[in-house]
């Protein structure tokens, strides 16, 4: 997986919003020179979403759940 082109924020622009400052609160991210730690949450999140994935089709079990809660129609 690459991300060549990530871009967060943690100051300025729609940060100093109330939603998405209480976000990046409870990620202890607000505020200048938080960056590089905003982009380690997001580069982890992703990363545990491909691993999830390339597990679940390494098992054979990738539509499993969706056929069990009958999504697959």
């Amino acid at each position: 997986m690459t991300i060549p082109s990530l871009i967060v924020a943690t100051y300025g622009g729609g940060t100093g919003m109330a939603t998405q400052q209480e976000c990046l609160e409870i990620l202890d991210c607000d505020g200048p020179g938080n960056v590089n730690k905003l982009a380690e949450i997001a580069a982890a999140t992703v990363l545990a979403g491909e691993t999830s994935l390339g597990a679940a089709i390494s098992a054979s079990d990738w539509v499993t759940g969706h056929e069990s809660l009958g999504r697959d129609r």
